[in-house]
């Protein structure tokens, strides 16, 4: 990969307006990540999962290619238990596979590298080895084998834009996300297609289920990374995207122009 150094943007956000003002200051923030060791960590046990759905909203830094690492689920035992990966690669489509304990799905073409919002949702089950992906509210893929033997282990790390190669740690800079995300949830079980796409078009998680919902005190954000104030980008349609030394890359997006349909409302992200 190349050119990873760049920035990265969680976006958190409270459904309610009835907190106290430290309240929102915990859950209204975004972090902005510029390096490829910026990463944030679940703050979550997990069982052992027979079943998984995660789902998140992404957009790629349309300067990046080659590997990256949405998210990585490691266990003491085995190191590449759960991953999602893309593969960018310059004038074709953002590529999407998903890793179950050591195999490696074929790479999926998912969605044009365009610099928009994009949602992904992953779903996995033991039985079989299923395994679906969607993208903007829609299947992309599906089939089985991938790791009917044996469930998902538990007690392991989860990390939001680095691929581990230790337990918890040895990032790699050509692996590493680089762009924005948010809205990352996990459920216990497979979400079907009717259900994911309720959710692509109400901007909200399905409550059954659901073990990991997106929040600021849920996570361990990486202690250089900078904290800011933000709403949720379901109702924003103005981002500032900056490169890893500071400059601007191409100032405000109209996210408006997205491909998904939520993208309505106007709030501005400020990183000075």
């Amino acid at each position: 990969g190349e050119n990873f150094v760049g920035t990265f943007f969680f976006f958190f956000f409270s459904p309610s307006s009835k907190h106290s003002s430290s309240q929102l200051y915990s859950h209204f923030k975004s972090i902005l990540l510029t390096t490829y060791r910026s990463h944030a960590r679940l703050l979550h046990k997990f069982p052992s999962m027979g079943s998984v759905t995660v789902c998140t909203r992404l957009l790629f830094d349309p300067n990046c290619f080659g590997i990256s690492t949405i998210f990585s689920y490691s266990i003491q035992s085995y190191i590449n238990e759960f991953q999602l990966r893309a593969n960018l690669i310059q004038g074709k489509p953002v590529q999407l596979a998903l890793m179950v304990h050591g195999i490696h799905g074929l790479y999926q073409e998912a969605f044009d590298h365009d610099d928009f919002w994009h949602s992904v949702c992953v779903t996995w089950s033991q039985n079989g080895g299923r395994w679906a992906l969607y993208t903007d509210g829609l299947g992309l893929s599906r089939g089985d084998g991938l790791n009917s033997t044996d469930s998902i282990g538990p007690d392991g790390i989860f990390i939001i834009g680095q691929e581990q190669d230790t337990f918890g740690g040895s990032f790699k800079k050509d692996e590493s996300f680089s762009g924005s995300i948010t809205e990352l949830h996990i459920w216990d079980r497979v979400l079907n297609g009717s259900e994911i796409l309720t959710m692509e078009k109400e901007c909200s998680p399905i409550s059954s289920g659901l073990v990991f919902k997106w929040s600021g005190p849920d996570m361990e954000i990486e202690s250089s990374l900078t904290k800011l104030r933000g709403d949720n980008p379901c109702q924003g349609i103005l981002v500032r995207i900056l490169h890893g030394d500071g400059r601007k890359l191409r100032g405000y997006q109209n996210l408006n122009q997205s491909k998904s349909p939520i993208l309505n409302k106007v709030q501005e992200y400020l990183t000075l």
